[in-house]
């Protein structure tokens, strides 16, 4: 029997393609929440995880946490626990289950820092992973999930110090492209939505009513820029098939600023 792991992360929300959920969530398990932010200080902070089993059959589960950061593609990247970061604080209970069809799990999790924590940020992930049905003799292939649920806890004083430096649109990958500097000790995102309109029927930043409508619209990638990283933050766009010149209407924030931006 062949295993393939399908690994989804939550860190509300990396850029997931949708072509992972072309038919239905993957290892249809649902997790509530999918992201923590947290304030930490000398007590220890208390949270749960829910997830529920929306499969026709038990599911067994084991949960593993770890430090992380992001490569320089803007993938996640498993590294060594420090006595600072945030995986060597938290005690999680409990680490293997089975859930039945339609019911639920709660994992619980303390964060109980073991040093004074440095001001800022500290991270970790908890992995949740299907453990492989060693009683179906008859699958060829089993297709198992991995799904992670990022936890970002904060120690005052807390320093917001992100530039937005350039936004533009590469017509030839069809992306658009945020440049972020983040000076700050915490992760910052840039959080908004697009649309792309015939050239010269923009109504405008904040106008309503306009019976022109936009050809298509999407969310910008909200992908963490961690502290101390310059980082382009890529949002792909699907424009449409027929001949013609657009213009693309980006609107959002960043560290509560407001970005408003047209692109040729």
């Amino acid at each position: 029997m062949k295993q393939i792991l399908l690994t989804l992360t939550l860190l509300c929300s990396l850029f997931v393609p949708l072509s992972l959920f072309a038919s239905e969530p993957p290892g249809q398990i649902a997790i509530f929440p999918s992201m923590f932010e947290l304030q930490i200080g000398s007590k220890p902070v208390n949270e749960s995880i829910r997830l529920k089993n929306m499969k026709k059959k038990p599911v067994t589960i084991k949960t593993d946490v770890y430090n992380w950061t992001l490569d320089r593609q803007n993938n996640l990247q498993i590294i060594p626990g420090t006595p600072q970061s945030l995986d060597r604080w938290m005690i999680i209970n409990p680490l293997t289950f089975t859930i039945d069809p339609g019911q639920e799990q709660v994992v619980r999790f303390s964060i109980r820092p073991g040093v004074k924590p440095e001001p800022g940020e500290h991270r970790a992930i908890v992995y949740f992973t299907e453990q492989p049905d060693e009683q179906d003799v008859n699958a060829a292939v089993q297709v198992t999930f991995r799904i992670g649920v990022g936890i970002y806890a904060y120690a005052d004083p807390v320093r917001q110090s992100a530039t937005l430096q350039n936004i533009s649109f590469d017509a030839a990958s069809s992306t658009i492209k945020a440049h972020i500097n983040n000076s700050g000790n915490v992760h910052t995102r840039l959080k908004g939505a697009y649309t792309v309109w015939e050239k010269g029927t923009f109504p405008g930043f904040g106008k309503t009513g306009s019976k022109t409508k936009p050809v298509t619209s999407g969310t910008l990638n909200n992908l963490p820029v961690l502290p101390g990283e310059n980082r382009v933050i890529e949002t792909p766009i699907s424009l449409p098939g027929k001949p013609g010149s657009y213009a693309i209407a980006v609107s959002g924030s960043i560290n509560e600023k407001n970005v408003e931006k047209l692109l040729p």
